[in-house]
C-alpha cells in the first residue's frame, strides 16, 4: 500500500517536470583547502555546462556538515531537516550531486554516505558550504546542456526545489526530470521514459520517498526520507517487466541505512526525486 501526503499548498495537474537535452560524461577534479559548493563550481566553469549530475566516492575530507531528515514542527511543511551534524576527518563513501543554479550562482543538492574516523556510517543530505576535501579528488558525472535544474520556491510543498527548466529545443539522448509528490517513484520513472518516447534508459540522482518498501521485504518506516539512486533502469514496459530503483536510504535515525530495490507501485514521492536520464536502445 502507497502512502501519500497533503502538501500546504495547491496540486499542480501535471506531476512532472521533463527536459530532454543534449549530455555527455564528464570527468574533473575537485580541490581541497575551499567549500566543496566552490570547488565543484571552479571544476565545471569551464565545461559550459547548464547542470550536471556528479558522484564522490572513497574522498578524504577535512569536514563535513550534512542534516538528516525529520518530522516537520509544524503544518507549514510535511517534513524537515534535523539540526545540523559535523565531524572533522573522515571520507565520503558515496555522494550523488544535482548541480544546478540558485539565482546567478550554482547550487548543488547532494544525498549520500558518509563514515567519521570515530563513529559509524551515517547518511544524509550534504551542506556543501561547509564541506572541505582533505585532498584534490577526480570524479566523474554526466554534463547536461539545454536542460537546467534551477532552485526555485515550489507552491504545493512550500520548499524552496529545484525545477526543471528547458533551455533550448533539442531531443538529444539526455533528459533532466523532476518527479512531484504523492506518485510511485518507479512509475514516475517509467511514464518520464514513455513520455520521451524511449524504449529504457538508465537514472541517476536522489530524492524523498514517504516510508520505503523493498522487493526483498525490508521496510523503512519513516514518513521523511533521503535516497541515493544506485542502479536503476526506467523502461516503458510497465512495472512487471522489472526490478524497481536500487537505493541507499535513510529515515529519521541517521544511522539506520538500508539499501536493496524498492518496490513498485508502493513508494510514493515526498517531497520530490531529482534525477539525469541516459537514453539506452534497449
Amino acid at each position: 500500500m502507497m502512502h501519500t501526503v497533503i502538501h500546504p499548498g495547491p496540486v499542480r495537474d501535471t506531476r512532472m517536470d521533463l527536459a530532454p537535452c543534449n549530455g555527455r560524461t564528464i570527468e574533473v577534479t575537485l580541490a581541497a583547502g575551499m567549500p566543496l559548493e566552490d570547488a565543484v563550481a571552479q571544476a565545471l566553469a569551464p565545461l559550459e555546462l547548464d547542470s550536471a549530475w556528479l558522484e564522490i566516492t572513497n574522498a578524504d575530507v577535512e569536514n563535513l556538515s550534512y542534516v538528516i531528515p525529520a518530522e516537520a514542527p509544524d503544518d507549514a511543511h510535511v517534513a524537515w531537516y534535523s539540526n545540523k551534524h559535523d565531524f572533522a576527518k573522515g571520507r565520503i563513501d558515496h555522494l550523488g550531486i544535482i548541480v544546478g543554479r540558485h539565482g546567478d550562482a550554482s547550487f548543488l543538492h547532494g544525498h549520500g554516505t558518509w563514515t567519521s574516523q570515530s563513529g559509524p556510517q551515517t547518511m544524509g543530505h550534504i551542506i556543501a558550504p561547509q564541506t572541505y576535501l582533505a585532498a584534490p579528488v577526480t570524479i566523474r558525472g554526466i554534463g547536461l546542456v539545454g536542460a537546467r535544474f534551477d532552485r526555485r520556491a515550489d507552491e504545493e510543498t512550500n520548499f524552496d526545489l529545484f525545477h526543471v527548466d528547458q533551455l533550448a529545443p533539442v531531443s538529444g539522448a539526455y533528459a533532466a526530470l523532476r518527479l512531484l509528490p504523492n506518485q510511485d517513484f518507479a512509475t514516475g520513472l517509467d511514464d518520464a521514459c514513455a513520455a520521451l518516447g524511449w524504449p529504457a534508459a538508465r537514472v541517476h540522482g536522489i530524492g524523498s520517498v514517504n516510508t520505503a518498501r523493498f522487493e526483498n521485504g525490508q521496510v523503512l518506516n519513516s514518513l521523511p526520507t533521503e535516497f541515493l539512486i544506485t542502479d536503476a533502469i526506467a523502461g516503458n514496459g510497465g512495472p512487471n517487466t522489472k526490478s524497481g530503483p536500487e537505493v541507499v536510504i535513510v529515515g529519521t535515525d541517521g544511522t539506520k541505512i538500508l539499501s536493496g530495490r524498492l518496490s513498485c507501485g508502493e513508494n510514493a514521492v515526498l517531497v520530490t526525486a531529482e534525477v539525469v536520464l541516459s537514453r539506452l536502445n534497449a
